[in-house]
């Protein structure tokens, strides 16, 4: 399972790459030799990933500015 996970991770680290170069999701499959809805589920993950740490970063960044709020208070 474990191996079948960094797969996975390493497709999709491959597939940022390629959409970073502008290559359609048609001609990423070709080239990592995959189906699109793969690739297309690859970047509907990394999408939800991206949004998270965007999530989790401001949440962080908030807590700690409410922090110095009341410090300062």
């Amino acid at each position: 399972m474990g191996d079948h996970i960094f797969k996975i991770q390493e497709r999709r680290r491959q597939v940022a790459s390629l959409v970073s170069k502008s290559l359609t999701q048609t001609e990423i499959a070709r080239r990592l030799g995959v189906d699109q809805s793969t690739i297309s589920g690859d970047i509907k993950a990394l999408k939800e990933m991206s949004r998270q740490f965007v999530f989790d970063l401001v949440k962080s960044d908030l807590a700690f500015y409410y922090d110095q709020f009341l410090t300062g208070i």
